[in-house]
């Protein structure tokens, strides 16, 4: 959640880690609309997801914990890391297996693509004049 101040933000922390809802505060205080009406909620972290003063800060933490407030030039950030749901999980799973079998079945295409261009490269084709052949057939039936 984003605040506008260093008092906000400590005060929040402090009440957060009282055993105070993340979410509900996040509704409530944040100045950030894009993530105010979720609690807060920004989805499955991704690299480039949020600025670098933040990022560095996402890496520190474990889900549950909030960190301390973060200074930025919009304000200062409170970050709580939440576990992915199993469901999550197994969705990135089945999408990565998906995203596999696309890749390796266009390598595999590209691969027969090659080597389909190459033998034509290198290939010779002879055509027999087939006009002999059907003037020895003509009047021996």
């Amino acid at each position: 959640m984003l605040l506008p101040n260093f008092s906000a933000a400590k005060d929040l922390e402090k009440q957060v880690n009282q055993g105070g809802d993340f979410a509900k505060y996040a509704q409530r205080y944040s100045v950030d609309f894009k993530t105010k009406a979720k609690g807060g909620d920004l989805g499955p972290y991704r690299k480039g997801l949020v600025i670098p003063e933040v990022d560095a800060v996402i890496h520190t933490l474990k889900p549950g914990m909030i960190s301390a407030p973060i200074k930025t030039d919009a304000g200062y950030y409170l970050v709580m890391i939440s576990a992915l749901d199993k469901e999550i999980i197994q969705a990135d799973v089945a999408v990565r297996e998906r995203l596999r079998q696309e890749l390796l079945n266009e390598k595999r295409r590209k691969r027969f693509d090659g080597v389909i261009a190459d033998i034509r490269a290198k290939a010779i084709i002879r055509l027999a004049d087939a006009s002999r052949y059907v003037a020895d057939d003509v009047g021996t039936h």
